[in-house]
């Protein structure tokens, strides 16, 4: 299974993924890149920005 395919079958399941759940469960370490690709092929995911303790980080999430 391709990255792409891998966050699009958690996103379709989970709705949300962040880069620290991408890593740890997948190993994914460039997930703006995975989800730049499935925008591209017309994947309609959307991007949220959180506060963390020490930095903001994204929350994509499939459809709005």
């Amino acid at each position: 299974m391709t990255q792409s395919e891998t966050v699009l079958n958690h996103l379709e399941n989970n709705r949300k993924i962040t880069s620290i759940e991408a890593i740890g469960l997948y190993g994914i370490t460039r997930l703006a890149a995975v989800i730049y690709t499935l925008k591209k092929q017309n994947h309609e995911i959307t991007s949220e920005m959180k506060e963390g303790v020490n930095s903001s980080y994204a929350e994509y999430r499939l459809g709005w």
